[in-house]
């Protein structure tokens, strides 16, 4: 079982000619408002990717956006039970800005997600002591995540930290993640913040249109991107790529074929709008990869 720790929020998403000037107001936009949060991807893709069980523990507010979330996880078969409904509070909200590019710019109103706690982990105890891949991102606070992965660390269940957004981390959290996920501008914020990674911690460093770095004990290698010819929306690249290498993780599939299934799937999210409605299914990725796997990396 995969067990998806952090975020659920709604995007508002404006698709805009370009990213306005200080004081600017430019016209021309179009919006639209759909389903978010990085685990709440996460889980998503990790589904549709073939993991026969997801959990997902996050905080979502009593609202219409929180009542959208659970037909979203019951629609596509993620377990929320142990979801926390915060009374007088709102559902996360992330402002996403898209350029014509498909480059984004993000802003997120916490809302219910700071209302996770410690106390909570603790009372869904049963969840880490039946999950074998338990994934953590950062839109919660730090505490719950560092409370995340010891309690996943001490049952032996194998830990994804995927760093976004970034934010200040002790050491002794790193080294308890077993697959340490950042893209290229959090591996930075970590390298200067002193992070080096401990031995036997997988370092997967996702670079967009640079592939991806894996760094393990033995050594490193390179994977050639997967490019498409039109990028639409690159919004939900990263939680897709992680909740597919997470379904294969727990497939039982090496790091390797894990990453370039990662890479697939990131990669066939960026042709579409919006995250969920461009989270490929696990037939799109099996087509692509063969395809991939007789091209660019035969």
């Amino acid at each position: 079982m995969i067990l998806v720790i952090g975020s659920y929020g709604t995007g508002i998403t404006m698709r805009v000619p370009r990213i306005p000037e200080s004081g600017e107001t430019i016209s021309g936009a179009q919006l639209s408002i759909g389903y978010g949060g990085k685990s709440s991807n996460q889980a998503v893709a990790a589904r549709r990717q073939g993991a026969s069980r997801v959990e997902l523990i996050t905080a979502i507010g009593d609202d219409a956006f929180g009542r959208e979330a659970r037909q979203l996880w019951n629609d596509e078969g993620i377990g929320f039970q142990f979801v926390k409904t915060v009374p007088e509070v709102s559902t996360m909200v992330g402002g996403i800005f898209v350029e014509p590019s498909g480059e984004n710019r993000i802003v997120i109103a916490p809302g219910a997600l700071e209302h996770l706690t410690v106390k909570d982990l603790e009372s869904f105890s049963e969840l880490f002591d039946q999950a074998s891949v338990v994934v953590v991102c950062l839109e919660i606070p730090t505490d719950v995540v560092a409370h995340a992965i010891a309690m996943a660390d001490e049952r032996g269940a194998r830990v994804v930290l995927n760093p976004a957004p970034a934010a200040p981390l002790d050491e002794s959290v790193f080294s308890k993640a077993d697959f340490f996920i950042p893209n290229e501008s959090e591996f930075e914020f970590y390298s200067k913040s002193g992070y080096e990674r401990p031995p036997g911690q997988t370092l997967i460093v996702t670079q967009g249109s640079g592939g991806v770095r894996v760094i393990d004990d033995a050594g490193e290698q390179r994977f050639a991107p997967l490019p498409q010819e039109k990028v639409v929306d690159t919004t939900g690249a990263g939680d897709t790529f992680v909740g597919t290498f997470c379904a294969a993780i727990d497939e039982g599939l090496n790091v390797s074929t894990a990453v370039k299934r990662a890479i697939v799937a990131s990669s066939l999210s960026v042709t579409k709008n919006e995250v969920i409605p461009a989270i490929p299914e696990r037939e799109a990725v099996d087509a692509e990869l063969k395809n991939a796997e007789e091209g660019i990396w035969k």
